[in-house]
């Protein structure tokens, strides 16, 4: 059977989830340092079992030690708890190229708060577009959109479409509704009308918003799904001072 300590390990390990040719040397070096730990406290008079859960409980729970062990920035990142970072990054928060979380941070995030340069969520900011319930950025389409080029049910932008609209620029009201605009056909500056195809653009991807909101339900549910089967891989019935 094997040990409390040899179980705390295995854990931390699971968690840390490197490849099996650095697991052995990564377990060795922590087991090293928690038996020197365990002899200190032994030689400051606790008996060796209150020791050995001292120093497991010092050492800290095995999931943060073993997030902690996982590498820089790997390819792939899924955690069921904390910040995942990686190219791909999967979890409650995450960091990458792309990521997706509750709280995603990357350059094509997704998410219920995302940022990026491409971003889409309950609540969006992206520095290039943006699209979700509420979105700001560059190019946004959203519910409500505040951007340089926005379209939404309520949209403010530099150019804008909406019901209502509000913008430099508002060419046509969505399905008629009110707008606010401060140029009009006939004295609108080229510039500004140089960016109507990309109003269009977003308008569009509202158009379609009932193909693409069941694509991004299918997207989430498939992430979901990998960090279910990553909670049952790290999941296992250890003692309660383990799992801390």
């Amino acid at each position: 059977m094997k040990s409390i300590l040899d179980r705390y390990l295995d854990r931390v390990l699971l968690y840390a989830n490197r490849p099996e040719s650095e697991s052995e040397a990564i377990r060795q070096e922590l087991k090293d340092h928690l038996l020197q730990k365990i002899d200190d406290l032994v030689g400051n008079g606790q008996p060796k079992e209150e020791a050995i859960l001292e120093a497991l409980r010092q050492h800290g729970p095995p999931r943060v030690i073993g997030y902690r062990l996982r590498g820089l920035f790997p390819w792939i990142d899924i955690r069921t708890h904390g910040t995942a970072r990686g190219v791909i990054a999967i979890g409650p928060r995450a960091i990458g190229v792309f990521a997706f979380g509750g709280w995603a941070m990357g350059v094509i995030a997704f998410g219920g708060f995302s940022m990026g340069l491409f971003s889409a969520g309950g609540f969006a900011l992206g520095l290039l577009f943006a699209w979700g319930g509420f979105g700001v950025g560059g190019l946004v389409s959203a519910g409500m959109a505040l951007g340089v080029v926005a379209a939404g049910g309520l949209a403010i932008g530099v150019v804008a479409v909406g019901n209502p609209g509000l913008g430099a620029w508002v060419p046509y009201g969505w399905h008629h509704g009110d707008i606010i605009s401060h140029y009009t056909a006939k004295n609108v500056p080229m510039f500004l009308r140089s960016l109507e195809p990309l109003l269009n653009t977003a308008v569009s991807i509202n158009k379609y918003f009932v193909i693409i909101m069941p694509v991004s339900m299918l997207a989430l549910l498939a992430l979901s799904s990998l960090q279910v089967r990553e909670s049952k891989r790290v999941r296992s019935e250890e003692d309660w001072l383990i799992e801390g």
